[in-house]
């Protein structure tokens, strides 16, 4: 506790005045003129603060506060029911702090607003309780990086030239002398905190970093840093290089000359000679959240700086069944409507609008798995245009739709009707096909990911994402072949209804399998195991 100066009540950090207040005298103080809690008269000089440490009987994690009064009512990590009192320790204090300036109830709005964005999240996610999270500053490595001395860009021309049987392409180095400094590199210096939740997070602005003073973990929670700072020189490198790059190429002189001759900049063959000049430590703000389920956990944060939010979002079966019941209903009494309407409408026709759904589905679907493991593995990367294929088959899909109705509307062979019907049903689906196998094409890049040396997200991940592609590429097959031989059935317009009506339960039910198959999917990769840190083989208790 930070006693006030004045009452000697304690003091706690109010972000919306960023000073010290004090509850009983209501007065308030700046948390740099503020004195630990140490008895120490030199206190502020010294390198390192007391902090009272508060463990977890089953996972092993630490929270450490300046209040020796506090009482942590469960772990944050594992959901445990308790932490307990462990000892006193002097930490070692940190460079800087990032203040918090996001307050809980803001914190609590924002993830309410991310959450609205998917209509099909649990409802045990949707509402939490403002005090189901708890701010908590996580240590960050901060490192500087200078880049000093020669340097060379590689450029690649685009034009080709042939001589004899020789084919030439011409490559050209850009050479110049730098010497300048770049900041802003940082990574969580926490083994407890997941790496995927804090890049997740990131960016913490640098400009908003004070000089660290005890005072500013009053009323919050605090990590303590076990991983080694050279643990991300790799990791930082690239990042330089990368950053190096981009000041390079934007700079005129060098900008001029890669667009003058046209010149497709090649990273992998850059020179640049860059490195870390010095490492220090900071603590960022988080709002941090679990939500435990049994044997499994998810987690949300909120950036206490910024406000971005970073969750695991379990989907609701339930709600995705209502939806697709509801939207099925609309679109077979869509149907029922055309075929009183236009009594031209046989079953046959029914039997392709079905087929048609049938096919859309599996691209949204594969999209959707595309998207959740490229954005937890990033390695999978959409095609160009990608957006523009989206949009491309949407307007197929309806293209198929009208065609499906022109044919069936007009009852002649030779009609023209029926022929542009014909025409752009077979142009369409030709396109929707094309787009379905460049899905499948993307994802099939998951199954060569190898899981070694890799975070604990990417190998879940990684597993789930293989367990769900052999799982259904039998159901793929089989929904192919249903379709082919529903197009065959639509062909010969067979007299007898039933085989039609049959074929188009048979498409529902295996869609509907489909989508189980997903749900399960994206229900597991949003679901984390319980964590286990320097306790192994502990247990867990039954809350």
């Amino acid at each position: 506790m930070i006693p006030c100066p004045t009452c000697g009540a304690g003091l706690r950090f109010e972000i919306e005045s960023q000073q010290m207040a004090c509850d009983y005298c209501h007065n308030r103080f700046d948390p740099k003129q503020i004195t630990d809690n140490s008895t120490r008269d030199d206190a502020k000089t010294q390198p390192y603060f007391d902090s009272f440490v508060y463990s977890c009987p089953s996972c092993g994690a630490e929270l450490v506060t300046t209040d020796k009064n506090d009482a942590i009512g469960f772990c944050q990590y594992c959901g445990g029911a308790s932490m307990i009192f462990d000892k006193i320790r002097k930490e070692w204090k940190p460079d800087t702090v990032v203040p918090f300036k996001i307050t809980k109830e803001q914190c609590r709005e924002l993830y309410k607003k991310q959450v609205r964005k998917n209509p099909f999240i649990g409802g045990k996610y949707r509402n939490p309780d403002a005090e189901g999270f708890r701010g908590i500053y996580m240590p960050y490595w901060n490192y500087r990086a200078k880049v000093n001395g020669p340097f060379s860009i590689r450029g690649v021309s685009p034009r080709e030239h042939y001589k004899g049987n020789t084919y030439h392409i011409y490559h050209y180095d850009i050479r110049s002398n730098t010497d300048y400094a770049l900041d802003g590199f940082s990574h969580d210096a926490s083994a407890t905190f997941d790496d995927d939740l804090s890049e997740s997070l990131a960016p913490f602005k640098p400009e908003g970093a004070v000089e660290f003073a005890p005072a500013y973990l009053s009323g919050f929670y605090a990590e303590t840093g076990n991983v080694d700072p050279h643990e991300y020189d790799n990791e930082i490198k690239k990042e330089i290089m990368t950053d190096a790059e981009t000041v390079y190429t934007k700079s005129p002189a060098i900008d001029m000359t890669l667009r003058k001759n046209k010149l497709t900049m090649s990273s992998a063959k850059n020179k640049i000679p860059a490195e870390i000049s010095s490492v220090s430590r900071t603590m960022n703000p988080v709002w941090f959240m679990s939500n435990r389920n049994g044997d499994s956990i998810t987690y949300a944060a909120v950036n206490g700086q910024t406000g971005k939010v970073s969750a695991d979002l379990p989907l609701s079966p339930l709600r995705i069944l209502i939806a697709a019941l509801g939207i099925s209903a609309i679109v077979f009494g869509l149907i029922f409507a055309a075929m009183t309407v236009l009594p031209s409408i046989k079953a046959n026709m029914t039997l392709a609008l079905c087929a048609l759904l049938a096919l859309t589905g599996m691209y949204f679907m594969q999209r959707s798995f595309n998207f959740t493991v490229d954005k937890n593995l990033t390695v999978i990367g959409e095609a160009k245009g990608s957006a523009i294929q989206r949009s491309l088959h949407k307007i197929a899909t309806i293209v198929a739709f009208i065609s499906i109705i022109m044919i069936a509307s007009d009852g002649s062979y030779d009609g023209d009707m029926r022929f542009f019907g014909i025409a752009g049903l077979v142009g369409s689906l030709f396109f929707i096909l094309l787009a379905n196998f460049s899905q499948y094409a993307t994802s099939s890049k998951i199954k060569k990911m190898k899981v070694d040396n890799v975070s604990q997200l990417r190998q879940r991940v990684t597993q789930e994402a293989k367990w769900f592609l052999n799982r259904v590429i039998w159901l793929k097959v089989v929904m192919l072949v249903s379709i082919a031989l529903s197009a065959l059935i639509v062909y010969i317009d067979p007299a007898y209804n039933i085989i039609s009506y049959a074929a188009c339960v048979v498409l529902a039910l295996e869609l509907f399998g489909l989508a189980l198959y997903h749900i399960a999917f994206q229900t597991k990769v949003a679901k984390r195991p319980l964590p286990q840190f320097k306790k192994k083989g502990a247990r867990y208790d039954s809350n």
